[in-house]
């Protein structure tokens, strides 16, 4: 599994999860501060300044305001970004990736099996347990729980085709009825 397919499987979640919706609202509450900040403070010393006391406090804060609420779906937008940005720079930074995961698909499970360094680890996901499966251009992802899915590409050198057949056609029979796109 390459850096890239752990961050696609990251922007999947980004879309489902509960706690990067939680995550979505907190960013973007501590986002409109900076924006009414700035909206006030360009108000208040670029503008001329006006002669009624009332309306030099209240223009500054009514742009900020408007300014805010502007800015609000770029700033909802650029959330999504920022947090593959950070979880990038993150495993980088602590040099976790790449990692050599096998999966072996069966009629009854699927196996993972996962070698980092010197550690070797399997582990047996039934199909039963498999809550959904979400997909995008290049990936198939398989939710055991929440927030921890098995990453399958749906195309990596050295596949042929009879083994992609094979993969859809097992993915086809045990999740026909939990797929949600």
């Amino acid at each position: 599994m390459t850096l890239e397919d752990f961050l696609s499987f990251h922007n999947d979640l980004s879309h489902h999860s509960n706690l990067y919706q939680r995550n979505r609202k907190l960013w973007l509450f501590i986002m409109m501060i900076p924006t009414f900040t700035l909206g006030y403070v360009l108000t208040a010393f670029v503008l001329p300044r006006p002669e009624s006391p009332v309306l030099f406090y209240l223009l500054p804060v009514g742009v900020g305001i408007l300014f805010t609420l502007l800015l609000r779906p770029l700033l909802k937008d650029l959330h999504g970004p920022f947090a593959i940005w950070i979880a990038r720079q993150q495993l980088k930074k602590h040099n976790v990736w790449p990692k050599d995961i096998t999966l072996h698909l069966d009629d009854t499970h699927v196996e993972m099996h996962v070698v980092r360094g010197k550690v070797s680890r399997t582990t047996q996901v039934p199909w039963t347990s498999i809550i959904k499966m979400n997909e995008d251009e290049t990936h198939r992802f398989l939710y055991f729980e929440e927030d921890e899915a098995l990453i399958i590409p749906k195309s990596k050198d050295g596949v042929t085709e009879v083994e992609q057949s094979e993969i859809d056609r097992l993915l086809g029979k045990h999740l026909l009825t939990k797929k949600s796109i």
